[in-house]
């Protein structure tokens, strides 16, 4: 038998969180949408652009499917106060257009790739396409080269364009663009939180990256190449704050972590030069103790060895914020013997072995590490 009661909040709930999304749909010619970007009533933020990888014959693909009138999938953007818009999904897709035509968007064309992006994802650079499956005579051509009949069917294809107007709430917002670029996404969550952060117009996200380019906290942490250009130094931050001033309240520590960075970007907690302080301090105590990421590698056989472990990251580093008055005056000696002492501990074992990520065991580590450093 039904429980009325809880159908009917079930309903309500739904009608209330409905009301603060309010989207409008519509097809837009691609020149509309070019020239909406070469004004500036159309952005990418540049972490998001971070995300076009879509390789030379992926973009061609898709000029392809214009050029065939192929269907292809919608462009979000999201209405931001001053009335511009933000692309919030369809990046892959948008980036190519705009990369293809970037001589008109621009003026000029570039040869010259920007630091740290392939020819291929740099949008000042013109693309040259490649095989296409269909239309064999793509190969090679360019803006430049390719006939201007084919240049006027692509600028006049339509796309679906699905707007999320400013008239939705910023949680709203937040989620939208978490849950549009989770699917499938080449994105890493971080990335993700952070473009997601800039729709509520905060600056947590800047903070975040602020504190991550600090040496001694890339140093002690020691992540791998591919972590760090993923955001897994600002992910590790986030988390040392989530951990420190929230209880989690999901067993998924990636929502938990949302739920967190949305509440600083909303003003729920405040992120000021006092708490990035206390931030930065905890990685130069540990720093000063283990100056090559050793605090947050398992020891075997005396010694330090593997990849960087989040599950002890959150006892030793989340245990030193709880304890940071304390932590701060101990000598290098001491906190290195804590640091070491603690994984011949069998709390510490059993809470970063096997089903680490449960909600328990996530709460455990934070209250084993708590009182852990507490010793001083």
């Amino acid at each position: 038998m039904k429980d009325h009661s809880v159908t009917k909040n079930l309903v309500d709930e739904v009608e209330e969180q409905r009301h603060e999304v309010v989207v409008d749909s519509y097809t837009q010619m691609w020149s509309e949408l070019i020239n909406q970007f070469k004004a500036g009533d159309v952005e990418i933020d540049p972490l998001y652009q971070r995300g076009f990888r879509w390789t030379v014959d992926q973009q061609t693909r898709y000029i392809e499917s214009l050029l065939l009138n192929i269907p292809t999938p919608p462009i979000f953007l999201a209405e931001k106060q001053n009335g511009s818009f933000e692309v919030i999904d369809g990046l892959q897709r948008f980036s190519t257009v705009v990369k293809f035509f970037c001589e008109e968007i621009k003026g000029v064309a570039s040869n010259v790739s920007a630091a740290g992006v392939p020819v291929e994802n740099d949008l000042n650079i013109p693309t040259v396409l490649s095989h296409a499956p269909i239309l064999k005579g793509l190969e090679k051509l360019s803006r430049a080269t390719m006939p201007d009949t084919l240049l006027r069917t692509l600028r006049y294809a339509r796309v679906q364009v699905i707007l999320l107007k400013k008239e939705s709430s910023p949680l709203a917002k937040f989620n939208v663009f978490t849950r549009l670029n989770r699917s499938g996404t080449t994105l890493s969550n971080q990335e993700i939180r952070n473009c997601s952060a800039r729709l509520t117009e905060s600056q947590f996200a800047d903070q975040l990256m602020a504190v991550a380019n600090s040496d001694f906290v890339c140093d002690a942490l020691r992540m791998s190449v591919k972590d760090r250009a993923s955001m897994g130094v600002q992910e590790s931050i986030l988390r040392l704050i989530a951990f420190g001033n929230y209880k989690p309240t999901t067993a998924k520590l990636e929502d938990f972590l949302d739920e967190v960075m949305y509440s600083i970007s909303s003003g729920g907690m405040k992120f000021d030069e006092n708490e990035k302080k206390k931030v930065t301090d905890v990685f130069k105590v540990i720093h000063n103790a283990y100056p090559d990421g050793e605090a947050f590698r398992f020891r075997k056989n005396g010694k330090f060895t593997g990849g960087f472990s989040p599950n002890l990251f959150d006892i030793v580093a989340v245990g030193i914020y709880l304890n940071l008055s304390k932590c701060k005056k101990i000598s290098v000696e001491r906190m290195r013997k804590l640091i070491v002492e603690l994984h011949d501990q069998d709390e510490a074992i059993k809470l970063t072995g096997a089903g680490s990520n449960a909600r328990l065991k996530m709460i455990g580590r934070v209250a084993f590490g708590k009182k852990w450093f507490s010793k001083g």
